[in-house]
Formats: C-alpha cells, structure tokens, sequence
C-alpha cells in the first residue's frame, strides 16, 4: 500500500473530526440562546408562511419556512407583519392566533413563548457536547494511527 493511500484514512478521519467540532460550536452557540428576558406577551395572528423549496446538489429537496404575525404590544403599539423566531416557529400557520413574547424595549423582536422558558435551548448544549466527544473521539483516533505509522 502506498503512503499517501495509507495517510487517505487520516484525512479522513481529521475532517470528520473537524466537522464534529464546528457542529458542536454551532449547537452550543445556538443552546447559549437566552429569552427569558422577553417578558412582554401579545396575541398575535400568523399574517404570512413563506414556504422556499430547493433542491440541494446531490437532488434532496430542502425547506426554508418563515413565519410572519402581527401584534399589539402591552403599550399598545402595533407591528406588523414581523418574522416570529424561537422555537419552532414554523410550527404555526396563516390565520392561526397565539401569544407570542418580546423583549420590553425590542418590541419588534418576536419569539414564541415556550423559547421563554428557562433552559429551553438546553438540549442544543447537550447535542453539541456530544459532537464535540465524538469530534475528539476521531481526533484521538487519527493521532493514535499517526503515531502508529511514525514508528514502523
């Protein structure tokens, strides 16, 4: 077996690791979201979903939904048309009423309210600290096999 066809399983194995890595930033970044201090409430109505579909390069069909609502605040101001984030925004449909949250003094920043709930992102933490164990798992894999091959 040649050395480079020997070395094609640590590269390999390097950009798994890598890949889990930055996943697992991306998780934990995203388990780190805070809205507990979106302490306003409105009922809303779902004024728009915007559905995009795409097709990716291997030909999977990919999904982009955006909801929309409009409100009036506690203060009595109202805004519409304005995209709801938090979790499973897109769970919700045109016409559909809920209550929605806001921060006080970014009233133009709807969440849905079970975001609001301490530790609602929680689970994202726990999905990146995973991926970064397996990320490392492979890193100490290729490393092993590095040294490995070193010493013969």
């Amino acid at each position: 077996m040649s050395s480079s066809s020997r070395n094609v399983d640590l590269l390999v194995l390097a950009g798994v690791s890598a890949v889990l890595f930055v996943l697992s930033v991306v998780f934990v970044v995203v388990g780190n979201a805070d809205y507990t201090s979106y302490t306003g409430r409105a009922e809303a109505v779902v004024v728009e979903r915007d559905e995009d579909y795409w097709r990716t390069s291997s030909g999977d069909t990919r999904r982009d939904i955006d909801v929309y609502v409009s409100y009036r605040t506690e203060e009595g101001v109202q805004l519409d048309h304005v995209k709801l984030g938090g979790l499973n925004p897109s769970d919700h449909h045109e016409g559909e009423q809920l209550q929605i949250a806001y921060h006080p003094e970014h009233p133009g920043d709807p969440v849905t309210v079970q975001s609001t709930e301490e530790g609602a992102f929680g689970v994202f933490r726990v999905i990146g600290a995973g991926l970064a164990a397996l990320g490392a798992g492979f890193a100490a894999w290729a490393a092993v096999l590095f040294l490995r091959r070193r010493r013969a």
